[in-house]
């Protein structure tokens, strides 16, 4: 056994126990969760602030030696350009949320909303390149859009793992009605 091996055996071994043992699906999560080891945890951090999605996901199959839990692989796929339209910023967002939680973030949920008082209103389009309106692309239909807020800054489809600032993901953002588009934390989505 390398070293490396070793290590991951100790700190899987030292994982702290609760006190009254979870049931269920909790069980699976405090689970997966307690067996991320903390240096295993910033290092996929540090991949995903660059947004190196791949380079997480090998490190968790390499550290562990098991495939990549489906969080993990959910939380990649909800950046996948696919997702860059209008309706899936949902999931998008649950995925989202639950990736960076499994990680020991704390993760919020965002909703853009718009006032429709005529035909149009209900478009919500964002720059791909920012200050460049012919780079936007329509995120939503019908005058919601969701999203994901870890302190100051934004995740969703259009921003990539590495998201944006929230001033800047704000100056991206834009729809034609009058009232423009309003930014909400929300507890849960609908």
């Amino acid at each position: 056994m390398n070293v490396r091996g070793l290590f991951l055996v100790i700190a899987l071994g030292t994982t702290p126990v609760l006190a009254s043992p979870a049931t269920g699906p909790a069980r699976q999560v405090l689970h997966a969760v307690l067996q991320i080891p903390d240096s295993l945890r910033v290092r996929m951090l540090a991949a995903l602030a660059r947004g190196d999605l791949a380079g997480a996901i090998s490190l968790w199959e390499l550290e562990t030696g098991k495939n990549a839990p489906q969080w993990l692989l959910a939380f990649q796929a909800a950046f996948n350009t696919t997702n860059q339209r209008a309706g899936p910023c949902i999931q998008v967002a649950r995925d989202v949320f639950e990736g960076f939680k499994q990680l020991g973030m704390k993760p919020s949920y965002v909703r853009f909303s718009t006032t429709v008082t005529e035909w149009g209103d209900d478009f919500i389009a964002f720059e791909r390149r920012a200050g460049e309106p012919r780079s936007a692309v329509q995120i939503s239909n019908n005058a919601l859009h969701f999203a994901v807020q870890i302190e100051n800054r934004i995740y969703d489809a259009m921003t990539g793992p590495t998201g944006l600032i929230v001033t800047d993901y704000l100056k991206r953002i834009h729809s034609p009605a009058s009232g423009g588009i309003s930014m909400q934390l929300v507890e849960q989505l609908p």
